[in-house]
């Protein structure tokens, strides 16, 4: 009788484990694939390729933590940002999130680039009427430069940044749609404002690519470069801009003023199986553009460097290049400064 019973006993033991250990598989890869390696509208191919070969998605070298991933996973739930607490108020009455919807850019004075008064007046175009007055006269330019954002979430903290306040070093998107203008953007904007004044055409992409995650964002912002750049043939120049961390050094003073240190990033994808055969041409052309601005401006320029384990999109073109546009220990003030600057130095390699 005592054998029978622990007989009985030892039999469910197995299908439990088994459906025990079902359900941990499931949910692990259930994780992976929705908030780690691959974006919702990735095609199923390269989601495969990426999730076995993690280097093919040219994933990045950031890795935001357990708090970033359930602030995250909160937000894309439930509209709640941990580190907005705002959100709980604009998501709960409906109304108070109304002026989100129509933000727009604030349109800030330069310091260090004079208004231009054109001479000869340009040809308006056709029904454009009297008010193609001042900056508005380039929007008819050919654009000559491409701006754009893989990591759109970066944010400049400032002093907060250095008392360890990081939560906030990212916005957390809701949606790809979403209508936040970021600290980077807002850096992007101005200097795309800055060459415009100097009569360069530009164009400035606000897409979203880190959304639902940072791990997708350099896939999705080779889609959004390379259709801009079969658009416009006519683009010389293309800045990936982000914002730096940790940087010890970040600020420089010129004409008495702190402005945030500016950082180029070459990638030679030297150490993973990716093309980019030319990569001596971006080498080239961040080269020129370093010793163009330490000749104008010593000090705005930290050392260059130089990935061997990336690529950052800069096949696409060979005048592309990452530029980090100060650090989140800078204020948004002093990058703005900064990108002012940047406008000047590309303006002279036009």
């Amino acid at each position: 009788m005592p054998r029978h019973r622990k007989r009985h006993l030892a039999i469910p033991i197995l299908p439990w484990l088994f459906v025990l250990g079902l359900c941990l598989l499931i949910g692990y890869f259930s994780y992976h694939l929705l908030f780690d390696y691959i974006s919702i509208d990735h095609s199923l191919l390269r989601s495969v390729i990426s999730l076995g070969i993690p280097v093919a998605g040219e994933r990045e070298q950031y890795s935001p933590g357990w708090e970033y991933t359930l602030r995250s996973l909160l937000y894309l739930i439930t509209d709640y940002d941990l580190g907005n607490p705002d959100t709980l108020l604009k998501n709960t009455i409906p109304f108070l999130g109304l002026a989100d919807q129509t933000q727009g850019w604030r349109e800030r004075a330069f310091v260090f680039i004079p208004e231009l008064s054109f001479g000869p007046d340009p040809i308006q175009p056709s029904g454009a009427g009297s008010q193609m007055q001042g900056r508005s006269l380039v929007s008819s330019l050919t654009p000559l430069v491409l701006i754009y954002h893989t990591h759109s979430s970066e944010m400049y903290l400032g002093s907060a940044a250095k008392r360890g306040n990081f939560q906030n070093a990212h916005y957390v998107f809701s949606s790809s749609s979403d209508k936040k203008i970021t600290g980077i953007m807002e850096v992007g904007h101005h200097l795309a404002e800055a060459l415009r004044s100097q009569g360069i055409g530009v164009l400035h992409s606000t897409a979203i690519h880190d959304w639902p995650t940072l791990s997708s964002s350099y896939v999705n912002s080779e889609r959004t470069a390379k259709a801009i750049l079969s658009q416009h043939p006519s683009i010389r120049f293309v800045f990936d801009v982000h914002r730096d961390a940790n940087v010890p050094d970040g600020t420089v003073i010129i004409d008495g003023r702190r402005v945030a240190r500016v950082l180029l990033v070459v990638a030679t994808a030297q150490d993973i199986p990716q093309s980019h055969p030319h990569w001596e041409k971006n080498y080239q052309f961040a080269l020129e553009f370093y010793r163009t601005a330490e000749r104008m401006y010593p000090g705005l320029m930290r050392p260059l460097q130089i990935r061997r384990n990336a690529r950052y999109n800069q096949h696409l073109h060979e005048n592309s290049i990452v530029i980090e546009i100060g650090s989140v220990e800078n204020t948004t003030e002093e990058a703005l400064l900064a990108a002012e600057l940047v406008a000047t130095v590309i303006t002279e390699m036009l």
